[in-house]
Parts: structure tokens; sequence; C-alpha cells
């Protein structure tokens, strides 16, 4: 049995030293840590437009049919079975994709000619393509099918918008005042983390268009994650961190639980995010499964409902 140990009060006798002088100090042993990555506290702010707030996976219509089970306790306890569900159903696409993205980034910064940049990112496309139709095939659900390709459209959109366009205006920002141009040259262009290989968005969006490719979620949010720099281990758990934070904000708008509430069960779910994270970090496409029938079958009869908020 521990024993509470009693605090020790302060008193200018517990000080062996008086503090070093700043003028004393050796500058020159202190390492500066390594910044975190700007694009990814970026990606998390909830200002960023990805559409993620357009679904509430089934938890609108669990509520609805379910009145009597919409205690924080059963608000939980859905997150926590939806967050297994997506690590079981997303993360073995996303990983797949995400592989696939790498090595295309690889490879184009191997290779010298337009010619064959263009033709391994088309190769690249078309397999990226074969990928999404398998999930299309796999999310049998119509209602979760549909808010997925929606989510994908949206978060391809943004990709293009907020990142790939910024490619445009590096081209077309050569005849800017001498003050911006001298400016620039302090900065440095290279200090930038956004690569040149998110131009392949573009193109995807065109397929997106043509309905070439349906664009699910997983699969758009796979590729922008490599593209903007994520390490496979970072985009495995952001997908599972902005699951259970959009089930949580559909929580407070539907009033179930509150703002300080839906914090409380986030902070709680880490634990089941980062045990379903390691479960499936060796799943393949054919391994993907659903094992959350209750929220499948809600996610189903959402598009029956009178009236709605969400989209799933």
């Amino acid at each position: 049995m521990s024993t509470a140990t009693t605090p020790t009060s302060f008193s200018l006798d517990n000080i062996a030293s008086p503090p070093t002088p700043l003028s004393h100090l050796n500058t020159t042993t202190v390492s500066t840590p390594t910044a975190p990555s700007w694009l990814l506290w970026q990606f998390l702010d909830s200002a960023l437009p990805t559409g993620g707030f357009i679904a509430s996976n089934g938890l609108e219509a669990f509520a609805k049919l379910h009145p009597d089970a919409t205690s924080p306790k059963d608000v939980e306890a859905y997150v926590n079975w939806s967050v297994h569900s997506c690590g079981y159903t997303n993360l073995p696409f996303v990983t797949a994709i995400w592989k696939l993205v790498d090595e295309w980034t690889l490879r184009d910064s191997q290779l010298k000619t337009e010619k064959g940049k263009a033709k391994a990112m088309k190769s690249v496309l078309h397999r990226i393509g074969n990928i999404d139709r398998e999930y299309d095939v796999f999310m049998n659900n119509a209602i979760q099918n549909a808010a997925s390709r929606k989510q994908g459209d949206g978060i391809v959109m943004m990709g293009v918008k907020c990142f790939a366009d910024q490619l445009n205006f590096k081209a077309s920002s050569r005849a800017r005042s001498t003050l911006l141009e001298e400016e620039e040259e302090e900065v440095g262009e290279e200090e930038s983390e956004l690569g040149p290989n998110i131009r392949i968005l573009k193109p995807f969006k065109a397929l997106l268009r043509s309905e070439e490719v349906a664009g699910h979620y997983p699969i758009a949010f796979a590729m922008i994650a490599r593209l903007l720099g994520f390490d496979l281990a970072t985009t495995r758990y952001l997908h599972l961190h902005l699951h259970a934070r959009t089930l949580l904000s559909s929580a407070i708008r539907l009033a179930l639980v509150g703002p300080f509430q839906a914090q409380h069960i986030m902070t709680r779910s880490q634990a089941k995010a980062r045990f379903i994270d390691a479960k499936t970090a060796d799943l393949t496409i054919e391994d993907a499964a659903q094992t959350f029938l209750l929220g499948d079958i809600c996610s189903g009869v959402h598009g029956r409902l009178w009236t709605r908020l969400f989209n799933s």
C-alpha cells in the first residue's frame, strides 16, 4: 500500500546556491528542438474546410431510435465502438494509399524528364483509382458510401484550393515589388514544408469530376496526408483522432453531451485509439471488416429519418 508523501514547504534554506546570472550561461550548449510540422497543426485546425462535420456516422439515427440510451456513458461507448470499426474498415486502405503515394513521391524525385514524371503520375493515379474502387465495393452501406464520397470530394477540394494552388502562386509571383522580393530572399522558399508533389491533387480532382473515381474519404485523406509530409504513424493516428472528433462534434450539435463532457470522452478515447492503431497495423485491404454492426445499421436507416442534421 502506497503512502501519500507530505509536500515540503518552500524555504530559502532549500536553495543550495543562488541562480547563475544569464551572462555566465554558455549558450552554445543549448540545443534548439525540432519544430513540429506547421502543416499538421493547420490540418488539425477546425477552421480548415475539410467537410468533415457533415457526418455523424449513425449517431443521429441512434439517438432518435434509442432516446433512452443517449447518456454521456452511452455516447462514449458509441464513440469507442465507432473508432474500433474505423480502424478495421478505413485504416487498411489509408495505409495502402499512403505507401503507394510515398513510393511515387520517391520515384518522382529521381526522374529527370517531364515525360517520365507524367508517366509515373498517370500510373500512380490509376493504381489509386483501383484501390478507391475496392473501397467503393467494400462500403456497401449506401448512406455511408455517399457520405464518404462527399467527404472525400470536400477534402480534395480543400487540398487543391488551400495547398495545390500555392504552386501557381509561386509561379506567378515573379513580378512583385522589390520589398517583397527582398523579404522572400531572407525567408527562403526551401523552408516551406509544401513540396511540388502536391500537384497530383489537380489531376485527381479532374478524375473525380469525370466520375472515373469515387474519391472516398479514406483514399483522399491518405493522399493528402502523405503529400503534406505526414509519416504513416501520424497519418493513421490522425485519421482515428479526426473520426472521434467528428463524432463528438455531432454529439454536441445533437445536444447529447456538452462541450466539456465531449472533451472528457475525447481524452479517454485515446486509449481505444492507440489499441486499435496497434491492432490493425499489419492489416491489408483484404483484411478490412465492419466490426460495429449497430452503427452500420443506424447509418443505413439514417436516410429514412423525417428530419436530420447530418448526411450520415
